[in-house]
């Protein structure tokens, strides 16, 4: 397959740290691996544009970069991803904020242990996790254009192995909902979404790469969850070989700086090195039916 036969010959860069001239924005930037993603790239002077879903905590972790590094270069942006109307909202902002814009970091996501459903009647974990990302990568192509090296980084997860395929007959898991589930169903259509995104784009586009970030140390599993999943969450993340948030941005951070990865587009990363994804994620099929199922979901005629 294709997508196995680019090597990695890049190591992760750990020596001093270059001061950049380019713009990144960054969704789910207020905390864990987001706000440390932001943190890192506003050090090697980037214009970071943190997004986040609540003004006062979005404000509090611009302010946090700022008290150690008052130079940074830092832009806030609001919106709730699991609505489209303000996906939509975002990415004018977006547009005027960032006339060029470097790299897009779609980062932000959910974990819910029972069922929920948007304003648009989809269930939340696969509007943020993955319609989010499809539609803002949409609406900021024009911006990513205009950058001599546009990149988009989505944060997927090694749990788009727990499920063989996406269920395309029961999308909102009607009657069959398990936050586990859930959630990898969203993290595989994140992963077919950037390979299907890389064999779609023309030359101009930007370059796209899935991330792995690891068992991170994050709240995502504490934020609309039943006091056991939220207990068990909390047990999980204090077990011994967990990563830092730190440590779980590391590979967004390496795909957002690194030069030279133009010819390594649409590939699965994990510790700053391609590896192979789990095998339903390369079903060109899937990829194909899920791509035009979320064109028609979020009012898309022709993604390019």
């Amino acid at each position: 397959m294709v997508h196995n036969s680019k090597v990695n010959t890049f190591p992760y860069f750990c020596g001093q740290i270059k001061k950049m001239s380019k713009t990144v924005l960054i969704t789910g930037a207020t905390g864990g691996i987001g706000l440390a993603t932001a943190t890192d790239l506003a050090g090697r002077g980037y214009t970071v544009i943190m997004h986040g879903r609540n003004r006062k905590k979005t404000e509090a972790a611009r302010d946090t970069i700022l008290a150690g590094q008052p130079d940074a270069e830092l832009k806030i942006v609001m919106a709730d991803l699991a609505r489209l109307e303000e996906v939509r909202r975002l990415g004018e902002e977006v547009l005027i904020l960032a006339p060029t814009l470097d790299v897009l970091i779609n980062n932000a996501g959910v974990w819910n242990s029972k069922q929920e459903l948007t304003s648009e009647g989809v269930e939340k974990t696969f509007a943020v996790n993955h319609l989010g990302y499809f539609l803002l990568s949409h609406l900021l192509l024009p911006s990513l254009r205009r950058s001599s090296d546009g990149r988009i980084v989505c944060v997927a997860s090694d749990s788009h192995q727990q499920i063989k395929g996406m269920f395309f007959d029961n999308i909102n898991l009607d009657g069959n909902y398990h936050g586990l589930r859930a959630y990898a169903q969203s993290k595989l259509a994140n992963v077919l979404f950037c390979y299907e995104f890389d064999r779609r784009r023309r030359s101009d586009d930007p370059t796209i790469f899935a991330v792995q970030p690891g068992l991170v140390q994050t709240d995502i599993g504490l934020k609309g969850n039943t006091w056991l999943h939220s207990l068990a969450w909390k047990v999980r993340r204090r077990m011994s070989g967990n990563k830092t948030p730190a440590e779980g941005a590391a590979t967004s951070i390496f795909l957002a700086t690194e030069p030279n990865l133009a010819d390594q587009s649409g590939l699965y990363w994990d510790n700053a090195a391609p590896k192979k994804s789990y095998s339903s994620s390369y079903d060109k099929d899937e990829a194909r039916i899920l791509w035009e199922m979320t064109e028609e979901m979020v009012g898309i005629e022709k993604y390019f």
